[in-house]
C-alpha cells in the first residue's frame, strides 16, 4: 500500500515539474521573496506575532501614547458646555429607554493614569451623534469610598448623569441598594462584586431595555452601537415563541463585548483550528484564481497538477502568514462590516465590557449576592450555566482596553499591549 502512495506521489511530482515552465519558476521565486520579506517586516512590531520582538522602555513609550489620549480626553471635557451637556441628558430621564449605558468607576491613586477620562469622552460622544439607540441615557457610577478624591468623576459628572454609592447623584433621589455580604477571602474583590450589584441596580432602576456595563478603563470602538443593533436584530430578536414564552424564557442574558486579547490567537481548539485551515484555503483559492486568470489572458492551458501545486502553495504560504501575523490582527478585518463580526457562545473570563438584556438583572444579583465567594466573572458564567440562559461573545472586540496599570494586584500589565493611538472625539 505504501509503495503505490509513494508511486503516485512520485509520478505527481514528476507531472508537476515537468509542466512548471520558467515563468512558473520566476513567479514562485517572487511569491517566496515577497512573503520572506513583507511578513517580517510588518509582524517584528505587532505585539501578538510570533516574530514581535520586544522595544526598549517599552514602559515609558505605553505610558507616553496613554498621556497623548489624556490630554486630547482632556480638551473634549474642556470644549463642552456643562449646561447644554446637562441639558442633553435631562431630556433622556424617562421609561422605556432602549439603552443606559453605565461607566463603573473609582479613584485607581495613579497620577495622570486618566482611564476614566478617556472612556467617558469616547462614550459620551458616541451617545450624543449615536443613530441606532436614540433613547440612550449616559450613567457614571461612581463607587470611590470618597467622591471628592476621585478628580476624574469630578470632572466627568459636571457634563453627565452620576450617582455616587456614598454620596450625592443627579437625580435627587435614592437608590436602593441590596443587601450584600461579601463571601469572597479577597477583601478587594468582594468590594469589587458589591459596586458591580450597586451600579447594576441603580442601571435597572430606569427602566431600559438594555444595560451596556463599561469598566473605566476600556474605550469603545466608534462603531460599537451599530454592531451592536445590528446583533440584536440578526441574531438575537428572532423567535417564533409567542411573547408570553419570551419574557419568561429570556433569550440571552448578555453579550461580551471584550476578551483579552493575548488570549485571542490560533491556539489548539477545535474551533480556531478550523478558522486557520479555512482562512488557508481561502489563500489558495485566491492564489488559483490569479494564476488561472494569467494563463487566460496568456492563451495558456494549466495541467490540473499544476493547478493542484499552485493551490496547496497558496493554502501553506497563507497558514504560514497568517500564523506568523497572528489571528488578532488577521480578526480587524471582519471590522469591515457589522455581518462579517463572529457571534459565538461566551467563555467564562472576562468583564470589563457587558452588554446585558434587562430582564435578567434582578436574578443576576440575587446570583450575585449569593455566591460572592467567587469572582465576578467566573459567578456571572455561573449564572448561565445553572439558569441555562445563552451568553455570547463578539469578536472582534468592541472596546480597547487601555488599563495598563490593575488596581486589583497594583501592577502593570504587560506594556506592549498598550503601544496603540485611539481617536478620542
Amino acid at each position: 500500500m505504501s509503495s503505490k502512495l509513494n508511486h503516485t506521489i512520485t509520478s505527481w511530482l514528476f507531472t508537476i515539474v515537468k509542466h512548471l515552465h520558467l515563468p512558473h519558476f520566476r513567479l514562485l521565486i517572487v511569491l517566496v521573496l515577497l512573503l520572506c520579506s513583507a511578513v517580517p517586516y510588518f509582524a517584528i512590531n505587532l505585539p501578538f506575532s510570533l516574530l514581535y520582538v520586544k522595544q526598549e522602555k517599552t514602559l515609558e513609550l505605553a505610558k507616553e501614547k496613554n498621556w497623548a489620549r489624556l490630554e486630547e480626553a482632556r480638551l473634549y471635557f474642556k470644549s463642552l458646555d456643562s449646561k447644554k451637556s446637562t441639558a442633553f441628558y435631562q431630556n433622556r430621564y424617562e421609561n422605556n429607554l432602549d439603552l443606559i449605558v453605565c461607566i463603573v468607576t473609582m479613584n485607581r491613586h495613579i497620577p495622570k493614569s486618566g482611564y476614566l477620562l478617556q472612556t467617558a469622552a469616547v462614550v459620551d460622544n458616541l451617545i450624543k451623534t449615536d443613530q441606532y439607540f436614540k433613547k440612550s441615557l449616559l450613567l457614571l457610577c461612581n463607587v470611590d469610598r470618597f467622591p471628592p478624591g476621585h478628580s476624574d468623576a469630578v470632572t466627568v459628572e459636571r457634563h453627565i448623569p452620576f450617582v455616587q454609592r456614598l454620596g450625592n447623584n443627579s437625580f435627587d433621589q435614592m437608590f436602593f441598594t441590596p443587601g450584600y455580604h461579601s463571601l469572597h477571602s479577597d477583601l478587594r474583590r468582594g468590594q469589587e462584586i458589591g459596586d458591580y450589584i450597586y451600579c447594576l441596580n441603580v442601571s435597572k432602576s430606569f427602566n431600559s431595555s438594555y444595560i451596556l456595563m463599561l469598566e473605566d478603563d476600556v474605550v469603545p470602538y466608534k462603531n460599537i452601537f451599530q454592531v451592536l443593533n445590528y446583533t440584536l436584530k440578526q441574531h438575537l430578536l428572532h423567535s417564533s415563541h409567542p411573547e408570553s414564552y419570551i419574557s419568561q424564557n429570556p433569550r440571552f442574558a448578555f453579550l461580551k463585548l471584550y476578551y483579552p486579547e493575548r488570549w485571542l490567537g490560533y491556539a489548539n481548539e477545535p474551533d480556531r483550528i478550523l478558522e486557520l485551515i479555512s482562512i488557508g484555503l481561502v489563500g489558495g483559492g485566491l492564489l488559483l484564481l490569479v494564476i488561472s486568470v494569467r494563463a487566460f489572458m496568456m492563451n495558456t492551458s494549466l495541467h490540473y497538477c499544476v493547478k493542484l501545486f499552485y493551490f496547496t502553495f497558496g493554502t501553506i504560504a497563507t497558514l504560514l502568514t497568517v500564523s506568523l501575523i497572528g489571528r488578532q490582527y488577521i480578526m480587524d478585518l471582519r471590522r469591515i462590516s457589522p455581518q462579517l463580526f463572529k457571534f459565538s457562545p461566551t467563555p467564562a473570563c472576562c468583564t470589563p465590557a457587558m452588554f446585558y438584556s434587562s430582564d435578567i438583572i434582578p436574578s443576576l444579583i440575587d446570583h450575585l449576592i449569593k455566591n460572592s465567594y467567587m469572582n465576578k466573572d467566573l459567578i456571572i458564567n455561573d449564572y448561565i450555566v445553572k439558569n441555562n440562559i445563552p451568553g455570547y461573545i463578539l469578536e472582534p472586540n468592541l472596546v480597547r482596553h487601555i488599563g495598563m496599570y490593575t488596581s486589583l494586584k497594583n501592577a502593570y500589565k504587560p506594556p506592549e499591549e498598550f503601544l496603540f493611538d485611539l481617536p478620542i472625539p
